[in-house]
């Protein structure tokens, strides 16, 4: 009885941020109403209609403010949670906390972990084509198709990987971590990381990391390892990702296989070497 109270309460951090989610985005858009409808008229003149409305809850950076309105809540929420009431701690020392070899490690980790992606997305794509057009849609209206605009960089890069870890591998990895082992409690939270991105083919890939940031946290006992592991992964994918377009298909495939491979056992064994000698 305890597991099962325990595996629907470790999804209510889940639920939580989906509806901060729709709150930031409705606020937005009563702002934005009350602006268009009743202030714009007067000072430009113009009426504005619910079409104007739709088409502005579409543009990329109305979606990007209410992304990082979203974030600066969760980040607000989820820290007095994890601290209240998952024995969460922010104190840090950078001499006794982070060995250099785990620092080490997790950098290395980054491109393994992109390029690994890269092959998932690949393999699913083939079989869900659909998927891959979601979700190449979802990347252009985001603005991470091309060059990465200022506010997108901000939310991508510095906040939601703080607001992502503190309700994954903060908040629900605790919680599901007081009835289950380890790997189930890791599974959970990396499932519901992937099922929070509301896109199947990211979804895939986001699970696979929830997965290595589940055991980043667990081994490096500091949910510090793993925002700095994902803050590391989001500044490649908005800026080093583009890179491989510079070069001819056959050595991008080559250095994608390569990269996978040393960039994930040299990752995974230099954070390991360093979680052994810290403890020692």
């Amino acid at each position: 009885m305890k597991k099962i109270t325990t595996l629907l309460f470790s999804s209510v951090p889940f639920f939580l941020a989906i509806g901060i989610q729709f709150v930031a985005v409705y606020y937005l858009l009563f702002i934005a109403s009350v602006f268009l409808f009743n202030i714009a008229p007067a000072i430009q003149g113009k009426i504005y209609t619910e079409e104007d409305l739709f088409i502005l809850a579409s543009d990329m950076n109305f979606n990007t403010i209410a992304s990082i309105i979203f974030s600066v809540s969760c980040i607000t929420v989820f820290a007095i949670w994890y601290y209240k009431s998952c024995g969460g701690n922010f104190k840090i020392n950078l001499k006794k906390d982070f060995h250099p070899y785990e620092i080490l490690g997790l950098v290395l980790l980054v491109p393994g972990s992109q390029f690994m992606s890269s092959i998932v997305t690949s393999m699913i794509s083939l079989a869900f084509p659909n998927w891959l057009e979601d979700y190449m849609e979802l990347i252009e209206n985001a603005g991470l198709s091309g060059e990465v605009p200022l506010l997108m960089m901000i939310y991508s890069v510095c906040l939601a990987p703080i607001g992502e870890e503190l309700i994954f591998r903060g908040v629900t990895y605790r919680i599901a971590r007081r009835a289950f082992p380890f790997w189930i409690a890791n599974i959970i939270q990396a499932f519901l990381f992937g099922v929070f991105h509301m896109n199947p083919l990211q979804g895939c890939y986001t699970f696979i990391l929830g997965l290595f940031m589940g055991y980043i946290c667990e081994k490096g006992v500091s949910l510090y390892h793993a925002i700095f592991f994902h803050f590391l992964f989001n500044l490649w994918g908005t800026t080093a990702s583009q890179w491989l377009t510079l070069t001819s298909p056959e050595l991008q495939g080559l250095l994608v296989i390569i990269g996978t491979i040393v960039g994930l056992t040299g990752g995974f064994h230099f954070f390991n070497l360093g979680t052994r000698i810290k403890r020692t």
